[in-house]
């Protein structure tokens, strides 16, 4: 089983718009935060503070653990919304589709911990950090 390339996720960002990975992945790529539970959300945030404080370009991915369809997300969306800024709405995409793919390509469980992979713009995984919360010293392995 390969562990080089970003599987098929299909989402929707909290604006309303349909995104499609790795199709949408800007050219230079970026980092993708993957949280599976609600109680993610904290390593998740800790993840985002401190790439948008090195410039680091990522995207938020909360992500079903079984695929569903998009409305089946509109409730957690709406929540969501009421508690992030709206600037940042297109930078939050819920994936409906390709969370079991994510779970069996990488051997990951729906946790507590947020799951990073860097990207190129097609998809190719340069970087993974899957082990534990957010830490500095994991911040820079991440990073390399």
């Amino acid at each position: 089983m390969t562990t080089d390339r970003l599987p098929d996720l299909e989402g929707t960002t909290l604006s309303g718009r349909p995104a499609s990975f790795p199709r949408d992945l800007p050219e230079a790529g970026l980092v993708l935060i993957i949280g599976f539970t609600h109680e993610a959300r904290h390593d998740v945030g800790a993840w985002k503070t401190a790439l948008a404080a090195g410039g680091i370009p990522f995207l938020s991915l909360p992500t079903a653990a079984m695929d569903t369809d998009a409305g089946a997300m509109e409730s957690v969306a709406r929540a969501m919304r009421a508690h992030v800024p709206g600037t940042v709405w297109d930078q939050v995409v819920q994936i409906h589709r390709g969370g079991e793919a994510l779970k069996q390509r990488f051997g990951w469980q729906a946790d507590v911990f947020a799951k990073l992979v860097r990207v190129t713009g097609g998809g190719k995984v340069e970087a993974r950090h899957d082990a534990g919360p957010f830490a500095e010293a994991a911040l820079r392995a991440f990073l390399g």
